[in-house]
């Protein structure tokens, strides 16, 4: 994980349960699910490969077309019931407007991963955020737990304890994998994080600050021109502006 990897590959499970090729592991799926995971292109091979035996509707993306907004961490959400005819809908839309556009930075497509992150974000509730029970690897469990509470106040002492190693054997063995400490990994998901929604969402500044846990505005200024390099309202109008040409 010291490169960013490639790819961002969606998959909502429609109908049918069984295990699914994740890149990184199996994971047994059932409908309902969706599943939003970072790949490198030898993993989204063995994904893409893969021979399920259920019905699903998969979207692939370059991080690289989606910048600072690209995720880092695999995420797990379940559709709720009555909103999963509306979100297959939006699904096959969003494969149109990626099969269509130059860019995903192009204006069609724009609003469509905008409808998308704001479908699994915005109120009412439409999907709530699982945690991966399966995956038997410790790091990547903790990965998946920091992908689920990077919002909320989480220590690196609670997260080696709920992967049972101590903190200093988790952090060494978290930076081996990642190149960075769990204090940097976790800053550079909530920037990234925030990102998304300030490209991707019509949230303001102090609420994305809030859903990605930093409640010091202060502090979340000054994280974001440290990774971003400008101030998070520069970033909007000028991620805008991509958008337009």
């Amino acid at each position: 994980m010291n490169n960013y990897p490639s790819y961002v590959f969606i998959t909502y499970i429609i109908e049918g349960t069984g295990k699914l090729e994740l890149g990184f592991t199996n994971i047994k799926v059932a409908p309902g699910e969706l599943y939003v995971i970072p790949l490198t292109g030898s993993e989204l091979s063995r994904a893409v490969e893969s021979k399920p035996q259920f019905c699903l509707l998969e979207n692939i993306h370059c991080t690289e077309s989606l910048g600072e907004a690209a995720p880092l961490l695999p995420m797990k959400w379940k559709i709720l019931k009555k909103h999963q005819e509306e979100f297959v809908k939006l699904l096959k839309l969003m494969s149109y407007h990626q099969k269509e556009a130059n860019s995903i930075m192009s204006t069609g497509f724009v609003s469509i991963w905008t409808a998308f992150m704001e479908f699994l974000l915005s109120a009412p509730k439409r999907a709530e955020l699982q945690t991966f029970d399966e995956d038997n690897l410790t790091i990547h469990k903790a990965l998946h737990l920091i992908g689920n509470s990077f919002m909320n106040r989480t220590s690196v002492g609670e997260i080696s304890r709920q992967v049972a190693m101590s903190t200093r054997q988790f952090q060494r063995k978290f930076k081996a994998l990642t190149g960075r400490t769990y204090k940097q990994f976790l800053q550079e998901i909530r920037i990234r994080h925030s990102c998304g929604l300030l490209m991707f969402t019509s949230l303001n500044v102090q609420t994305i600050a809030e859903y990605v846990g930093i409640y010091d505005m202060y502090h979340f200024y000054r994280l974001f021109r440290e990774y971003c390099g400008m101030t998070p309202a520069a970033f909007r109008q000028l991620r805008q502006l991509d958008s337009l040409f």
